[in-house]
Formats: C-alpha cells, sequence, structure tokens
C-alpha cells in the first residue's frame, strides 16, 4: 500500500527535478529537436542509490548506442517495403527484450535499450528516412544528456551510497540465519512458522543480491570487500535448505526412539547456542574455538564403542532405521558447523573496518534459473504488439499511428520482467491518461502566460516534486514514472511555446492507445499470473531432479544447487499471492532429494553389484515419478528395497550410498514409517 512520502523521498525527487531542469535547459542551449527525451530519461534513470544509477546509465548508454546504430541500418532500406520493416522491427525489438531477460546482471538493461531505442527513432520518422542518421544522433544526444544530467546529481553531487545499506542488510540478514538456525536446532518445531520464517529469509537474500549487483558500480575503495559477498550468499542461502534437513532427522528420530533423540539434545543445544551467540562474536581464535569443539564432540559420538550388538553411539533397543537416521543427522549436523564457520569467515571479510587491498578471485558465476517459455512469450508479446501496432498505422494511415507501435513495445518491454505485467500495465495507462490531461493543463492554460525558462520550471516543479517522490513507492511507481515521463513528450515541450489543439489530442490519444494495445496483447500472450509461474517453478525443479536420477543432468553440485535455489527464492517471493498450502508438499523437498541423488550417483561405481542394481531401479523410479509417470507412493517400495540392500553391506561406499537412499526418503516420504524389508532380506542384516 502506498504510503506518505519520506524526507528521503523528497530529497530524490528534488534532485531529480534538478537534474531534469538542468538537462531541458542544456537541450534548449544546444537547440536539439526533441529536448523533452532528455527531461523524460531523467526520470527513467534516476535510481536512489548511487550504485543503481551508474549500472543504469552506463547500459542504457550502450543501448541507446545499439538501437541507434540498427535504427541507422534498417530504416533507410526497408522504408520502401512497410510490411518488412515493421516486421523486422518486431522480431528486433523481442530478440532485444528475450535478451536482455536472459541475462540477470545490470547489463540486461542494454539490450532492452537497444530494441526500443530503435522504435523510439524510426516510427516518428518513417516518412523522411533521409533523416535518419540525423534524428539517430539526436536522440543519443539528448538520451545522453539526460543520463548525464542524471548521473551528475545522484551520482557525483549528492551521492546516495548504498554499500552502507548494503553491508547492514547483510549483517541483518545473517543474523536471522543464525536465529532461525538455532530456533530450528533447539526450539519446538512448528512448521508454518518455520516456512514462513526461510521464505523471507530467502526473499531478503534475493533483495542483497540485487543489492550488491548496483553496490559494485560505487564505493571502490570497498571493492575488495564486496567481492566476498557473492560467496557468503552462494554458502548462505543453502543453509535453510541444510537445517530443514536436520529437522525432518530430529524429528524422525524422536518418533523412532526418544532416548537416542534426547541424548542428542545436549548437542543440538551446544550449536544452536553457538549459532546465536557467534553473529556477535569478535573475530579471532575465541569464535574459531567453539566450531572445533564443537566438531570434535560429534566426532566423538561417531566414534563411540557401541553397546553389544548395536552401532557406534546408540542407546540399547534403537532400531537400525533410527540408527541410519542418526548417522545421517550427525553427518548433517557436520556440514552445518563448516557452512556457518564459512559464513562467518567470510562476514568479517565483508564488514572489516579496513578494507583488504587484495580482492578474491571472483567464482565462476553459477547459471540461474531461465524459463525458456517466458522468455519466448515476453519477446513474442513485444513482437507482436509491434506489429499490430504498425497493421493499424499503415492501414488507417494515421498521422500519429506510429505512437501506436512504439508506445506498446515501449510499455511490453519496461514490465516483461513481471509474472503478469497488466496490473502494472494498467496503472501506468492511468498515469498516462493522468499526464495527458497534466499536459493539456499545461500547454493550453499556463504556457501562454508565461515566458522564460525560470518560469517555466517554477510552474512544472509541483507537478515534478510530487511525481518523483511518488515514484519511491512501489505501489505508485508505474503510474508516477508515466506521468513524469509522458507529460514532457505530449506537450513536444520545446524552446518557444507552440500548441495545436488538434495535433495534441491526436498525439494523447495515439499515446493511450499504444499502451491499450500493449494490454491487450499483455492478457493475449502473457497475462498468465502468480499461480502459473509457481506451477512452473516447481514443475522445472521436478524435472531436473528427474533428469539427476536418469544421469542425464552434469553432476555440479554447486549449478544445481544454485539453480534450485534460485527457484526457491523466486517461490518465496511469490508464495504469499499464491496457495502457500499447495507447495509446501514440494517446498525444498525436490532440492533436499536432488542433493542426495548427486550423493548416490558419486557412489554408484563402487558399490556391490546387488547394491548398484537396486540403487539404478530406484533413481529410475525416482525419475519416472518426477515426471509423472509413477504414483508417488508407487515409490517407497523400490527405494526401501534399495536402502535396505545397501544398508545390510558391510563395505563403507555401500554404508554411505543408504545415508544418500535414507536422505532421498525422508526428504519425498517424511510421514512414512520405517522401511519394509522383504522376506529375504532385514535393515538388521
Amino acid at each position: 500500500m502506498p504510503t506518505a512520502p519520506s524526507l528521503s523521498d523528497w530529497l530524490f525527487s528534488a534532485r531529480s527535478f534538478a537534474a531534469a531542469a538542468l538537462a531541458l535547459f542544456i537541450a534548449f542551449s544546444l537547440d536539439l529537436p526533441r529536448p523533452y527525451w532528455a527531461m523524460a530519461t531523467v526520470y527513467i534513470v534516476s535510481q536512489p542509490f548511487a550504485g543503481a544509477v551508474r549500472a543504469k546509465a552506463v547500459w542504457r548508454l550502450a543501448g541507446t548506442l545499439g538501437g541507434g546504430v540498427f535504427a541507422i541500418l534498417a530504416l533507410p532500406n526497408l522504408v520502401d517495403a512497410p510490411a518488412l520493416f515493421a516486421l523486422v522491427m518486431a522480431c528486433w525489438i523481442g530478440g532485444c527484450l528475450a535478451a536482455s531477460m536472459v541475462d540477470p546482471t545490470p547489463r540486461s538493461y542494454a539490450f532492452m535499450l537497444s530494441g526500443y531505442t530503435a522504435a523510439l527513432i524510426c516510427f516518428p520518422i518513417v516518412d523522411s528516412p533521409g533523416t535518419v542518421f540525423d534524428t539517430a544522433v539526436s536522440r543519443m544526444i539528448e538520451i545522453s544528456l539526460g543520463i548525464l544530467c542524471a548521473y551528475l546529481m545522484h551520482g557525483v553531487l549528492f551521492p546516495k551510497q548504498g554499500t552502507p545499506r548494503l553491508l547492514d542488510g547483510t549483517r541483518a540478514w545473517l543474523a536471522d540465519l543464525a536465529r532461525y538456525g538455532a530456533d530450528s536446532l533447539a526450539g519446538e518445531h512448528d512448521p508454518d512458522r518455520f516456512s514462513a520464517e526461510r521464505r523471507r529469509i530467502a526473499r531478503d537474500g534475493a533483495a542483497l543480491r540485487l543489492l550488491f549487483l548496483q553496490a559494485r558500480y560505487e564505493a571502490p575503495d570497498r571493492r575488495a570487500q564486496l567481492l566476498w559477498l557473492p560467496r557468503l550468499h552462494e554458502r548462505a542461502r543453502a543453509l535453510p535448505t541444510l537445517l530443514t534437513a536436520i529437522g525432518e532427522r530430529v524429528r524422525t528420530l524422536a518418533a523412532l526412539d526418544p532416548a537416542a533423540a534426547e541424548a542428542l539434545r545436549p548437542l543440538l543445544q551446544a550449536i544452536s547456542d553457538w549459532m546465536a551467540q557467534s553473529i556477535d562474536a569478535p573475530a579471532g581464535p575465541a569464535r574459531t574455538l567453539g566450531a572445533r569443539r564443537l566438531e570434535e564432540r560429534l566426532r566423538a559420538m561417531q566414534e563411540a564403542p557401541p553397546p553389544p550388538g548395536l552401532s557406534p553411539g546408540l542407546s540399547p533397543g534403537l532400531s537400525p532405521w533410527a540408527a541410519l537416521v542418526r548417522q545421517g543427522l550427525l553427518e548433517r549436523l557436520r556440514e552445518l558447523i563448516d557452512a556457518w564457520r564459512e559464513c562467518r569467515l567470510l562476514t568479517e571479510r565483508i564488514l572489516a573496518e579496513r578494507p583488504q587491498e587484495t580482492a578474491p578471485d571472483e567464482p565462476e558465476p553459477v547459471p540461474g534459473h531461465l524459463d525458456p517459455l517466458l522468455v519466448a512469450l515476453s519477446g513474442l508479446a513485444a513482437g507482436l504488439a509491434t506489429l499490430a501496432g504498425c497493421a493499424v498505422w499503415i492501414v488507417s494511415g494515421w498521422a500519429h499511428g506510429s505512437s501506436l507501435a512504439m508506445m506498446s513495445a515501449v510499455a511490453l518491454c519496461i514490465f516483461a520482467q513481471l509474472d503478469d505485467p497488466a496490473p502494472a500495465l494498467r496503472k501506468f495507462i492511468l498515469g498516462a491518461a493522468l499526464a495527458v490531461l497534466i499536459a493539456g493543463f499545461y500547454l493550453f492554460a499556463v504556457l501562454p502566460r508565461i515566458d522564460g525558462f525560470p518560469l517555466l520550471l517554477l510552474v512544472l516543479t509541483p507537478t515534478y516534486l510530487i511525481a518523483g517522490a511518488l515514484i519511491a513507492q512501489p505501489a505508485m511507481t508505474a503510474m508516477a514514472l508515466s506521468v513524469a515521463a509522458t507529460v514532457p513528450a505530449v506537450m513536444t515541450l520545446q524552446e518557444t511555446y507552440s500548441a495545436d489543439f488538434a495535433g495534441y489530442v491526436d498525439g494523447g490519444l495515439a499515446t493511450l492507445g499504444g499502451l491499450v494495445l500493449a494490454l491487450a496483447i499483455t492478457r493475449l500472450v502473457r497475462s498468465f499470473g502468480v499461480s502459473w509461474r509457481v506451477g512452473r517453478l516447481v514443475a522445472a525443479d521436478r524435472r531436473d531432479l528427474a533428469r539427476l536420477a536418469e544421469g542425464h543432468a552434469p553432476a555440479d553440485l554447486r549449478r544445481i544447487l544454485g539453480v534450485m535455489l534460485d527457484r526457491f527464492e523466486a517461490l518465496a517471493a511469490r508464495l504469499s499471492a499464491a496457495d502457500a498450502q499447495t507447495v509446501r508438499l514440494t517446498e525444498l523437498a525436490d532440492l533436499r532429494a536432488a542433493l542426495n541423488v548427486l550423493r548416490l550417483r558419486e557412489l554408484m561405481a563402487g558399490l556391490p553389484p546387488a547394491s548398484r542394481a537396486r540403487a539404478e531401479a530406484a533413481l529410475q523410479a525416482l525419475a519416472a515419478e518426477a515426471r509423472g509417470r509413477l504414483p508417488r507412493e508407487a515409490l517407497l517400495a523400490p527405494l526401501d528395497d534399495a536402502l535396505l540392500t545397501c544398508a545390510a553391506e558391510t563395505a563403507r561406499g555401500a554404508r554411505r550410498a543408504a545415508l544418500a537412499l535414507s536422505g532421498i526418503r525422508l526428504a519425498l516420504f517424511p510421514e512414512a514409517g520405517p522401511p519394509q524389508a522383504g522376506p529375504e532380506r532385514s535393515l538388521a542384516a
């Protein structure tokens, strides 16, 4: 819900208007043909933090250049074939938009701008293609002028650094993660509360990653520090999955043998206390000593001599299945201690008062989740909107018909990243309609009564200060940005006053018509909603699990973990708008199963023939279930058969394979009872 703008919002608005005024003044002085584009660009580029402005400015310049070059090459050669020209423009805009959605970095802005900058240049001058070079150069100068003025105000004269917020956010995120871990280990289990907290931590981590991408463009003295952040994020974002696996084993062990679970309670409490206290502990050997002591306690429990006839460290009467669950629990606890210790070391490097002089080698980027269908539909929607706008324009011969194709393409590009762009587009249309009315008021009631640049700024100040402050409100961003960018374009603001009521009405209707066309195409091609997106994310996890089980996917733990955690973060951001109860059945379960499938695949070559055959049969059944060809309940039998066979072997590799199979079972069947042995074998064998 929108709230009253804060002082920070008003200051941001004042800086933005100062940049817009400077851009407009310089554009007037240079006698540029469309000075209002310089003013509109300021509001498109302006961001609250200096790093975000610099990132957007750099790549907007690159995109503007790319779009200008394409316009210079395309328009003169295709102007005599309108249908072919429309098709080429549609393919260019749709292709550039698709490319921008493939790239998750700020660089994606350049691809998107290359697409609709060509539309902004070509469509208004299609009747005079000989001027395309001059128009392209002028447009690039106007847009570059707006970018540079925005950068001057937000990035040089009055920069608001995002790095302090990033560092504070990192500290708070780690503290939340520590509390969640401590509570998961020692607190009373509350599935709803833990799920909600887990999703919130995932959302915060994703927001920090986005802020990091922007902060890299500022604070050069802290650049070496910030380069540790991707490693911290990669390590820390996996902890909720590990904690979920630990919690599942704790609850299973407590149900199977309360005495064995109670014997582990002091260790769980010690790890819980260590996680809770280490977030504020000073750097130094005292903090790392706690981790070493916990590891020694774990090792002692794993290596303690068992009572007669029992596995190591187990209470009398403990079942073999409980022994396997306990062994897996100790393994996961060891991983937790190691992961949290590394997170604390990385955090110290990031938050150090004195930045390190040397930066780490940047890890090879891990490809994140990409939905090819969503990318294709987004590009298709932009291309269809361009073609439809051109068709109406060509058939009708409408003088301002170019705005149909131009505005529909721009609108679809701006909101393509949303699951359903339609609601944002509706707000943008409302803002554009308001902008047309405001522009008419200025054009026919205000501007004829003033003279001079200072008075022009004076009358524009109320509108732009309010619009700039509302841009910072997420619920109002689309509408406020539409007003700020559309008012000067509809007014065709020039150094000398001129007004044509017929042209104003025609241009305003064409602008709104293009946005309405964009909304119609969106509803036809791209308006599937959050539930559809959630379903796609869940289905993608299932496909990856199937490929891993079949042995076709690359056995790269870091890659599969990164992709599936990307999907979980995307789910976490959307579950408030979807049915969380439906998704809970698979939340993190497929990821946990996938990690154990990778562990099992690594051990397959060293297994005895009988164990390897049954493990392979279990994996094939898992693949069939993940692809929907086998009922979930039918998977339990081959999974238990493989688990019992591996557990009956004495070889260490077979025992570890049994642990991996138990991990798959606990992830997919958390409520199932102990594995059922066939008549010819027993888990106790």
